[in-house]
């Protein structure tokens, strides 16, 4: 079957299949088919298109977006290549506006938008601004820039983020909130400065749930996460996010007036007005819970077991953690423990959230490290990092520690460790 012929299997499919064991408490990804993860794949991969269109199963794009597929920033299920060319971010990036109490900007929402549908103009590019320090380290400055919609409030601030790798999060969902309360308690004795906490958010009904997805664990779930990623990368509506005009806000009214996409509609649901209905979510979702954690390389014991022990014995491991227990007794082998992190001053933005400083930061899976590098993704929440060395150079805060006793390994020890965490 070709891939025309599959999409449109795929869309046909969806339309006419109700949602299937939907965990609407806990978000976690429903079990379903072979069938069902293929379409969830073919949605992933879909170009989205603006309404209205002939091709009407794929329209509702923007009207503000940063892009058109979940495949375009996460190619191959991975990271986003994450490219600054003449200082302006390529597609990858994502910009956050926030102020203080977790608010959008009053203008430019939550998310400042690089694309639009024809007609509407698009907020702006990404700047960014690298500055060479005299110790090697590239700091990262991001700034909006080309402001189509006039200046940016005061009390906003930014925040600039790399897609991160997809491949074993439906690994990291089965860890019970238990095991990470017990790492939480754990670190709470404060060994070598490092007391990371489990973010804890507050649902509409007053109830609480642990983050543990994106990069300051905002999201309690793989359909959360999509959810917002839909609605604010794609500008589509969902369950989660019922506002057909996406982040465009009271005072993009043009943004707002455009036709939204409606092709989606299943008569009679809860999901008739929504561009991405509970059943294409549940796929999408579905199919990137069924990604496999990255397989790390196959190294001989004699380079392997030097590196694991240095990983340990700097303090690397109280973080990244390799293997987390999970409810299916498989263990996620991520290098997380899924808690934030204050990482001290040089890794804080501007814009603090409720629940989260500016210098906090989720432990970042270390599986999948090796495609980064071969990739040159760079490393970090925002790429600024071309080396582990690097990266690690700019690990302060609570990691301050374990980034000293990395700095003062010896040659041999130094590159022993790196091997390790090369083919991660």
């Amino acid at each position: 079957m070709g891939k025309a012929s599959l999409a449109l299997v795929a869309a046909l499919a969806v339309l006419a299949l109700p949602a299937a064991g939907w965990a609407e408490e806990t978000g976690a990804a429903p079990e379903m088919s072979g069938l069902d993860l293929a379409i969830g794949k073919s949605l992933f991969k879909r170009p989205w298109v603006p309404a209205p269109a002939s091709t009407r199963a794929a329209d509702g794009l923007g009207p503000l977006f940063d892009a058109r597929s979940c495949a375009s920033c996460h190619p191959r299920d991975g990271r986003a290549p994450a490219t600054v060319e003449n200082g302006t971010a390529g597609r990858g990036f994502v910009l956050m506006i926030a102020r203080p109490d977790g608010s959008g900007d009053p203008v430019y929402g939550r998310r400042f938008q690089i694309d639009a549908v024809p007609g509407i103009p698009a907020e702006g590019m990404i700047g960014i601004s690298d500055t060479a320090r005299p110790d090697g380290r590239m700091a990262r400055k991001p700034h909006a820039e080309g402001l189509a919609y006039g200046p940016i409030d005061p009390a906003s601030g930014v925040s600039l983020r790399v897609a991160p790798d997809l491949k074993g999060r439906g690994a990291l969902a089965r860890v019970p909130d238990a095991a990470l309360i017990a790492i939480e308690q754990e670190q709470a004795k404060g060994k070598d400065g490092v007391s990371g906490r489990a973010r804890r958010i507050t649902r509409a009904d007053g109830t609480t749930v642990l983050g543990r997805f994106g990069w300051k664990a905002s999201q309690p779930d793989l359909a959360r996460q999509s959810a917002e990623a839909f609605f604010l990368d794609l500008g589509l509506s969902n369950p989660y996010h019922p506002e057909p005009w996406g982040d465009c806000t009271p005072a993009q009214t043009a943004c707002r007036d455009a036709p939204h996409g409606t092709a989606n509609r299943t008569e009679g649901t809860a999901d008739d007005a929504l561009e991405i209905g509970r059943p294409l979510l549940d796929r999408v979702v579905a199919y990137v819970a069924s990604l496999p954690a990255p397989a790390p390389e196959p190294l001989a014991s004699k380079t392997r077991r030097p590196g694991a022990h240095l990983f340990a014995a700097t303090g690397c491991a109280a973080c990244h953690r390799p293997s987390l227990p999970t409810t299916d007794g498989a263990g996620a082998r991520m290098f997380t423990d899924l808690l934030l992190h204050d990482m001290g001053p040089d890794l804080g933005d501007t814009m603090p959230e409720p629940g989260a400083g500016a210098s906090e930061w989720r432990t970042a899976p270390l599986a999948g490290l090796s495609a980064a590098l071969a990739e040159g993704t760079g490393l970090l929440h925002d790429g600024r990092a071309r080396s582990i060395e690097e990266a690690v150079a700019w690990h302060g805060g609570e990691a301050a520690t374990a980034a000293r006793r990395f700095g003062a390994l010896s040659d041999p020890d130094k590159a022993a460790l790196v091997r390790y965490l090369s083919g991660l």
